[in-house]
């Protein structure tokens, strides 16, 4: 009777414990989104006009220049930005005064504005009308359940083995990680179309680039700032936290500058790994959790 008792106590408790999981990751709203080489489109509402855009953990938010034009933006601060390509590209701010997402809206919101039709004239999407970044997701932890489509939306969410992050340039979660063995400090990026991006200074560093047989140099993708020429390869393993990862698609930039030839980080996970993942990122508490 005794070691009755125990395990049906053991078994409530574990009850308890599934129910407060569940109501502390009580579902805000959900969206649709459409994968499209390998980043996550979502519906906005803009002016009673829907538009696409990448729902972009990498990023802040972003309008392209036609796009902005043909709403009847109102432009402003004229300057210059880098991006993941080489060169710095025009750009400029704006007001939105509503952009719906789901059941949540932003009211009165600056929006970066920049032209974009070069990544769309190349890599030629259906669409691509701008990026919501880091100023939405921040108010939530940000699920993007890739297998079955659907972005949630909690107040707050836990779950099994959390890991930790900090934020790059006070927007893109920041993680250590291995690559093949040998620990390096990558961003996640949800906008990042390739599977894993080795920057230079860590393939030099670590001899990458001895133990593996490299391709020529190819445009392996636009971005802010024109073409990304990067020299590719298939990595053994990434491992994230407990997730080993193997027979990776990687790529090492050859560029001088812009976003992935930064000195002070390794480099990036894109949707290529992140895509086989229910993925969560929890702003309020900086923990990511890969189910």
């Amino acid at each position: 009777m005794g070691k009755l008792y125990v395990v049906c106590l053991f078994a409530f408790s574990l009850l308890l414990l599934a129910g407060n999981g569940i109501a502390q990751n009580k579902l805000q709203f959900s969206v649709p989104f459409k994968l499209i080489d390998n980043r996550p489109f979502i519906e906005v509402q803009i002016n009673n006009k829907t538009l696409h855009f990448m729902l972009d953990c990498g990023a802040s938010n972003v309008i392209d220049l036609n796009t902005a034009n043909s709403l009847h933006l109102k432009l402003s601060n004229p300057s210059y930005q880098t991006g993941a390509g080489a060169k710095r590209v025009r750009s400029y701010t704006t007001n939105i005064d509503t952009a719906r997402i789901g059941r949540s809206q932003m009211i009165n919101e600056n929006f970066g504005v920049i032209d974009l039709s070069e990544i769309k004239n190349k890599l030629h999407p259906p669409y691509l009308d701008g990026a919501i970044g880091y100023n939405f997701m921040k108010d939530y932890a940000v699920q993007f359940d890739y297998p079955k489509g659907v972005i949630n939306f909690y107040a707050t969410y836990s779950g099994a083995y959390p890991i930790p992050f900090t934020l790059y340039y006070s927007q893109t979660p920041l993680l250590k990680v291995k690559i093949d063995g040998t620990e390096a400090t990558v961003i996640m990026d949800t906008g990042d179309r390739s599977s894993l991006t080795i920057f230079n200074h860590y393939a030099d560093k670590t001899g990458i680039k001895q133990r593996y047989t490299l391709s020529d140099t190819s445009i392996t993708g636009y971005g802010i700032g024109g073409p990304i020429y990067a020299r590719t390869f298939t990595l053994k393993q990434l491992e994230v936290d407990r997730n080993k990862i193997t027979a990776i698609p990687s790529r090492i930039p050859m560029l001088k500058t812009g976003a992935f030839a930064q000195p002070d980080i390794d480099g990036s996970i894109g949707g290529g790994v992140l895509k086989g993942f229910k993925f969560t990122i929890n702003y309020k508490t900086q923990k990511l959790y890969l189910e």
